[in-house]
């Protein structure tokens, strides 16, 4: 049977952190996970697949999906059910191939973990794939869904810090300890800072030019990673990742010619220029109210569009696939950079990079 506007056949695959299992962190809001987002929204998962097949059957038995509409091979779910919206919840390095898989067996819309594939040339043959096909792809970039960035876009567009000069971007991590397998395409500035780099991209436009430098670890990937982004408009932007640090930060300072914004997990903070209590003749930056904001949960939002796309609603894409192969872009040729001593490089880079000869010992 054909299914209506209002129900759909959702196949997750990957049942792991991301697609489920973060539900159960006590701490995190919630949903928080593919599967909390798209049931929030009122897509329910009609069948799955991950290659644990004890994970698999947990999820099953939460979600109440029958066994045969379960497997442990995704082709084989795939083409069994030819699901209409498919959720990429897997490691990096399988993205690209789910994705062009997928797409080529008639899905509708495709749900796509961060980051959108391993190498430039994997991404580039997926949404090649999926233009082909006239498939929507969706990168869960979930920052540009939450009411607290969408605040700081429109006080950035109302100048309620004056001109942007600097940024000073921050994704500070415990590090991989510098392992990591090669198909996985990156370290911590790939696994997290690809959220960072894309807000990035979100709120000021795009990233013209990028230097960068890395330290690596024993093995695999890098430990840390400092770059000099510079954006269209002319505004600078300083980001380090990783770091081997004690703790977890994720952090824009956004610095302008009338004040300050700073966002980060959990926090944002508005500094305005005042006349100094400090100094005759100076000016202070002190505090003042954060704009209130509508509050939607991100992934609740991401499926919503997701709905309204399978539903053939016109509707835009917050988070396009687009968003998604320009984020890995700016990451693999800040690896570049590094790899040539600090030369700038420019965007958009038209060679293929290969990343595991940047890494290679």
């Amino acid at each position: 049977m054909t299914p209506s506007k209002k129900s759909f056949t959702a196949a997750l695959i990957g049942c792991g952190r991301i697609g489920f299992l973060l539900e159960r962190d006590p701490l995190r809001y919630k949903p928080c996970t593919h599967y909390g987002g798209a049931t929030a929204a009122g897509i329910p998962i009609t069948h799955a697949c991950d290659c644990n097949r004890d994970r698999l059957e947990r999820f099953s038995r939460l979600a109440r999906i029958p066994r045969e509409h379960l497997n442990t091979d995704y082709r084989e779910l795939i083409t069994a059910a030819q699901p209409e919206l498919v959720i990429i919840a897997t490691w990096t390095g399988s993205h690209a191939a789910i994705g062009r898989f997928a797409a080529e067996k008639g899905a509708g819309v495709i749900i796509c973990e961060k980051p959108i594939a391993a190498s430039l040339t994997d991404a580039r043959r997926l949404l090649r794939t999926c233009d082909n096909q006239h498939v929507s792809v969706i990168i869960n970039h979930e920052r540009r869904y939450t009411g607290r960035y969408r605040t700081v876009k429109r006080m950035l567009e109302t100048n309620r810090i004056g001109e942007v000069k600097t940024v000073h971007a921050s994704i500070l991590t415990p590090g991989t300890g510098g392992i990591a397998p090669a198909e996985e395409g990156g370290g911590p500035l790939l696994h997290d800072g690809t959220h960072l780099i894309d807000i990035i991209r979100y709120l000021f436009g795009e990233i013209t030019t990028v230097q960068g430098d890395f330290q690596k670890g024993s093995g695999g990937y890098e430990e840390r990673v400092a770059a000099w982004l510079k954006m269209e408009s002319g505004i600078d932007v300083f980001l380090e990742a990783g770091g081997n640090r004690n703790y977890y930060v994720f952090e824009l300072q956004m610095s302008g010619s009338a004040g300050k914004i700073v966002i980060g997990n959990g926090y944002e903070h508005l500094y305005l220029s005042r006349k100094s209590k400090l100094y005759s003749g100076f000016r202070d930056l002190e505090e003042a109210p954060f704009p209130r904001r509508k509050s939607m949960n991100p992934f609740i939002r991401e499926y919503r569009e997701a709905k309204a796309l399978l539903g053939g609603r016109k509707t835009g894409i917050t988070s396009t696939g687009h968003d998604g192969y320009k984020a890995l872009e700016v990451i693999h040729t800040i690896y570049l950079s590094a790899h040539l001593k600090g030369k700038k490089i420019e965007l958009p880079h038209q060679h293929t990079i290969d990343i595991t000869e940047i890494f290679a010992r």
